[in-house]
């Protein structure tokens, strides 16, 4: 998995969505608490019993997640199951999922190609195309801009606009889609939807681009039907309402990137910068035995929350974090690195006082 960065410049928001959304459906609930368990079970290593989990897990769901297809088809991978992996290989291939180009030959070779698979899985095209368009409308200014988005700014806003209320509009009609509808083409490696960056770009927090439509309720209702991850629910709650209920910065990793480009175009050497990049930093509250009756109190409150969407821990959520700074062969949820991109290495010294380099041996 490529870790995604995130830039973020905050803003002071006045807008919020005054209900906490709540995962009701009980076979839901259920489904994550065991989904939870497996993950766990991936990170430290015990992968029989993981596999065990999944195949419980997808009993109690008809449509898992293309994550958790992914996740055990890797554990059976692992643990020589090859039959169970080839059977998650050939859902995920009927959900379109790009796998690398010799991945059958090189982990299953004694099983026949998949050309002639036959799918019982019934992709809606167009509406995956529609939702491609207004992604297309959403990124082309962006694009343009390398970053500048100043430059574009009012052309920016007025595409959002346009974009976030059509997508709005449609959703309401056909209902949230997930890879069971559009398939995997038009998400990124870790299964995030491109038109969840639509839902993103309609956050709270900008005075520069207010908010012109706000996903909450549909959000709601789409993970009380299985349509998105409580992970993918909570970020893009979080961005629409300008809240840290089920995460905070606190408990963020951080890598730091000397832009040695266009200061005003800073996407332009993105990916170049990000091979120099300085990994990775955290607050000290990011270590449970470094927190103090302030930060256990957080902590409780985001637990309280996470837990009524059917997510893991804070915690657990750390664990699989440092997990993932080692381990490319899963897709563990919302697992990112922060990036913070600085023109001069003194500002960035600056930041590193407040911080405390990432040590694994302390989690």
């Amino acid at each position: 998995m490529r870790l995604f960065c995130i830039f973020l410049f905050l803003l002071a928001g006045s807008f919020s969505y005054s209900q906490t959304p709540e995962l009701t459906d009980k076979k839901l609930i259920l489904y994550y608490s065991i989904i939870n368990q497996a993950e766990n079970k991936i990170v430290s290593n015990h992968l029989d019993s993981a596999l065990i989990l999944y195949k419980k897990a997808f009993k109690t769901f008809e449509k898992p997640f293309a994550k958790d297809l992914y996740n055990s088809m890797q554990v059976a991978l692992k643990i020589k199951d090859s039959d169970y992996a080839f059977r998650q290989y050939r859902v995920l291939k009927c959900l379109d999922y790009s796998f690398s180009e010799n991945f059958l030959a090189q982990n299953f070779p004694k099983h026949k190609k998949t050309e002639d698979l036959r799918c019982e899985i019934s992709l809606d095209h167009s509406y995956r195309k529609t939702l491609d368009s207004l992604f297309t409308m959403d990124q082309h200014y962006r694009k343009l801009s390398g970053g500048d988005y100043a430059r574009y700014q009012k052309e920016i806003a007025f595409n959002d606009s346009i974009a976030s209320k059509k997508l709005l509009k449609i959703i309401q009609q056909k209902g949230f889609p997930n890879e069971y509808d559009l398939g995997l083409q038009s998400a990124g490696s870790d299964f995030f939807h491109q038109f969840y960056f639509i839902i993103w770009h309609q956050a709270s927090n900008n005075r520069l681009k207010p908010q012109q439509t706000n996903f909450s309720e549909a959000l709601a209702k789409a993970l009380n039907q299985g349509k998105i991850t409580p992970e993918h629910v909570a970020f893009l709650l979080d961005l629409n309402n300008s809240t840290h209920n089920y995460s905070s910065r606190h408990f963020d990793i951080i890598e730091f990137i000397i832009n040695e480009g266009n200061p005003a175009r800073p996407h332009d050497k993105v990916a170049e910068n990000l091979k120099k990049a300085d990994c990775c930093y955290v607050h000290q509250w990011f270590y449970p035995q470094k927190r103090d009756e302030k930060a256990n109190n957080l902590v409780n409150s985001i637990n309280a929350n996470r837990k009524k969407l059917g997510m893991s821990s804070l915690d657990d959520h750390l664990k699989k974090k440092i997990f993932n700074l080692h381990h490319t062969d899963f897709i563990l949820p919302q697992a990112q690195i922060v990036g913070m991109s600085f023109q001069n290495a003194e500002d960035i010294e600056k930041i590193k006082k407040l911080l405390l380099k990432l040590d694994d041996s302390h989690y």
